[in-house]
């Protein structure tokens, strides 16, 4: 038998032995008491996961989700990836509200999101800057705040800070969380069709 009929041979068993030693789990060995004794407590790094259990693969961490043979949907939920304090979806609605405009900064983790300076059509003398922050991972009225700056041009061609009037906040504020009731409808249906 030549080389070049082995070969095949070869990869073929060594996927095999890789595809079984992937999906054996085996029971972590217990430390025997005495009769009668209480278990040993285990520590965080012993602890079974979801994963662990015969028949549930870990879809976020293995090649079978890629495949397409994953065993369960994904536990991760729909949206951007934010930080603990932070909702992802009024992340995102502050992001789909505000897209007419640049963004100076965007920060998931923390929730803050700043405009850069924009002028309205049809008003070069005067021009606005965004500041959003979401303040909460669940989606309620307090859980996103706004603060627009306003400045106007002088005629000596300065730009001098004015005051905006708090209702152009809150209706901003207003506009993400409808927007974010939109996005958990489509989320939780698209969610739900997985």
């Amino acid at each position: 038998m030549s080389f070049h009929y082995r070969l095949p041979a070869v990869l073929a068993a060594s996927l095999s032995l890789m595809l079984v030693a992937c999906g054996s789990t085996r029971p972590a060995p217990q430390a025997a008491g005495p009769p009668g004794a209480a278990s040993p407590p285990q520590d965080a790094a012993n602890l079974k996961t979801a994963a662990d259990t015969p028949g549930e693969i870990d879809t976020e961490a293995t090649i079978w989700t890629v495949l397409g043979l994953a065993k369960k949907p994904s536990q991760h939920p729909p949206g951007p990836h934010t930080g603990n304090t932070v909702s992802p979806i009024l992340w995102q609605a502050a992001r789909d509200t505000l897209s007419f405009v640049k963004f100076t900064t965007e920060d998931p983790l923390t929730g803050e999101l700043v405009t850069d300076w924009y002028s309205p059509k049809g008003k070069p003398n005067e021009r606005y800057k965004i500041d959003v922050f979401v303040l909460a991972r669940t989606l309620r009225s307090d859980a996103v705040a706004v603060t627009i700056d306003r400045q106007e041009l002088t005629p000596a061609g300065q730009w001098t800070e004015t005051t905006v009037a708090r209702k152009v906040e809150d209706d901003l504020e207003a506009a993400i969380l409808r927007r974010a009731g939109q996005l958990k409808r489509e989320w939780i249906k698209a969610y739900a069709a997985q």
